[in-house]
Formats: C-alpha cells, sequence, structure tokens
C-alpha cells in the first residue's frame, strides 16, 4: 500500500499569509499539518509520497519522497485531483492508493481506518453535529442508511450519496479529505481527469458511486478539522501583513475598537514591543518564554498574558517549531 498527501494547494484561504508559506505548515497541537500527517503514516510502515507546487517546494525539503508539480501560481494548478493522478502515473504507482488532504488535522491514528480497508473505495467520515466551526454546506456530504442520527449503527458503512458543498447538505455527516482507493480505480482516476482540471477529490467519489462501484465511509472519531474553517483563520483571511521579518510575521486586521494581531513566531524567534495601550496576548499554539518588566515565565497553548501600558514585553520562540499568538489591542482612547 502507498500513501499520497496532497499538498499542492495556494493557499488562498490564508489570506496575506498564503503569500508566505503553504497551509500545511500552519502549526496545530505543538506540530505542523504535514508532520502530523508523516508522523501518522510512518506510525503505520508507510513513508508517503507528498505533492507540492513549484512555488512552495523549499518548504518540503526535509522529507524524502516529494513530487513537485510546475505550477507556481493558483491559475496554473493542474487540481488538487488531476495532480494526484498525475502523480500516480509519473511514479508508476499500481497498488492500494491512502490519500490524505495536506490541509486537515486529526488526532487519531491511521491505524483503525486502514485495517476497515477490505478492498472497496474507503472514505474518513466525521460527524459534523452542532459544531459551529464546521458548516457542512460548505464541505463534502454523505447519505447513508443511519445518517440522521448519530452515532450510526457501526463504525462502518455503505454510503449511498456523496457530494461535494450542496445546500443544503445530505447529512451532518462530512468528509474529511481522508481515503483509500483499490487498485482497481487508478485507471478510473485516470481516464476521469484526463479530460481536463480536476480539483476536490470529493468528486471522484461521486463519479465511482454513479458508475456504480461500491464506496464504504469509516467514521473518525477524536478531533478532525480543515484548518481553514477555525476562527482565527477567518479573522485574519481579511488582515494584511503588518511586519515581515526572517523571524516573525504579523498580519492585522481591526475588528470593532480593537486591533487584532496574528502573530507567527519561527524557532528562535523573538518579538520585542512596548505600548501606550494595555494589551492582551493569547497563545494559540507553541511553547515560548515571555519577559514582562523583570519578570520572565514559560508560556504555552492557551495561556493569556495581560501586558499594562507603557511596560515592554518580550516573547522568544524556544521551542523547534512555529509559535502563534494572538496581540489585542483597544483602539479606544487610554485613561
Amino acid at each position: 500500500m502507498e500513501a499520497i498527501i496532497l499538498a499542492g494547494g495556494f493557499a488562498r484561504r490564508l489570506g496575506p499569509l498564503g503569500d508566505i508559506f503553504p497551509k500545511p505548515l500552519l502549526v496545530v497541537e505543538g506540530d505542523t499539518l504535514i508532520s502530523h500527517l508523516v508522523d501518522k503514516l510512518r506510525a503505520i510502515g508507510i513513508e508517503p509520497i507528498i505533492t507540492v507546487n513549484k512555488r512552495f517546494e523549499h518548504f518540503f525539503t526535509e522529507f524524502p519522497r516529494v513530487v513537485v508539480e510546475k505550477a507556481t501560481r493558483e491559475e496554473e494548478k493542474p487540481g488538487a485531483l488531476s495532480g494526484l493522478a498525475n502523480a500516480i502515473s509519473e511514479l508508476g504507482i499500481d497498488d492500494d492508493v491512502i490519500v490524505l488532504c495536506a490541509d486537515n488535522y486529526f488526532s487519531s491514528d491511521l491505524r483503525e481506518f486502514v485495517s476497515s480497508f477490505t478492498g472497496e473505495t474507503l472514505v474518513g467520515i466525521y460527524y459534523a453535529g452542532e459544531n459551529p466551526d464546521l458548516r457542512p454546506e460548505e464541505m463534502a456530504t454523505v447519505r447513508f442508511d443511519g445518517c440522521e442520527k448519530y452515532p450510526p449503527h457501526s463504525r462502518t458503512f455503505y454510503i449511498h450519496d456523496f457530494k461535494e458543498k450542496v445546500s443544503p447538505p445530505l447529512s451532518k455527516y462530512v468528509g474529511t479529505g481522508m481515503y483509500v482507493l483499490p487498485r482497481h480505480t487508478l485507471p478510473i482516476l485516470k481516464e476521469y481527469c484526463a479530460g481536463g482540471k480536476r480539483d476536490a477529490p470529493g468528486f471522484f467519489i461521486q463519479h465511482l458511486l454513479e458508475r456504480g462501484e461500491k464506496v464504504k465511509g469509516f467514521l473518525i472519531t477524536g478531533d478532525w478539522y480543515d484548518i481553514s474553517h477555525r476562527s482565527y483563520v477567518r479573522i485574519f483571511r481579511e488582515g494584511e501583513i503588518t511586519e515581515r521579518l526572517e523571524k516573525m510575521v504579523c498580519v492585522s486586521r481591526q475588528v470593532e475598537g480593537f486591533l487584532l494581531t496574528l502573530i507567527i513566531l519561527r524557532s528562535g524567534g523573538t518579538m520585542e514591543r512596548k505600548s501606550d495601550r494595555e494589551e492582551l496576548y493569547f497563545v494559540l499554539d507553541g511553547i515560548g518564554e515571555v519577559e514582562v518588566g523583570e519578570r520572565k515565565q514559560l508560556i504555552r497553548s492557551r495561556d493569556m498574558m495581560p501586558i499594562p501600558a507603557g511596560v515592554s514585553v518580550r516573547i522568544s520562540n524556544r521551542s523547534e517549531k512555529d509559535m502563534l499568538l494572538i496581540r489585542v489591542e483597544s483602539l479606544s482612547e487610554s485613561r
């Protein structure tokens, strides 16, 4: 069995951040999205192939199996599905293939998912329920026996219908960007993509169902999300880059009477600041050290730090991974 991670996008949904680095390099739960996926595949004995675009290829040099698409901008990209088909043809793959979309995070490992594969196309499915961060009408949704309730009668089930981004959605069960394509479907994929640019892999699942192919779903438990649906990504999508250094990037956006700034500190990066306004820092992810005046302390994910007006603050990333913070500053006149 082979595995291919689709990481060839141009991060348009990241807004200004997408001009700097690709989505798979965002840090969540202590590591980058791409590293989480690679580690989960290595845990089941598979070294994955990663498809990337020409513009961002230098971000992926640490990985041994990388296929570089020729695209340097969105208009040149063949589409995720076509990129997958091209990689399979280029490498001469003739085996079952795990396919993972690199903009997704899930907390569970891959053992149960892969173990449930029985030779039929397999799709990872998640129950969105009433989670406000997950909007089924913006995602792929499925219909299967028992999809009107949670939990389903079994974690594995046959999918009757699968649609990308329809309103109303087919159900509250959504696709997760996790697939296993059986060897016998690869020629079908090649034929399907021969007609031109093909993007979301979910459209190929629709195609298989329309052909009468059997497609199974597997219920993913634990946490799962598409990074584009995280609230901070949505907020700063409309922001602008206000500072860009080798070890630090800042994106700011004014919301009502507040200035919000997303700060990405690279490993070894430091931010120093003294404001005439009160500020509040919230650590989204990572571990670092903060100095406020003469006081030092360790800070980590979900910590908050109020900084009085006129007091110097120095934040340093002491870890090997990026550190993400949000700074909130009131724009009202200081008293």
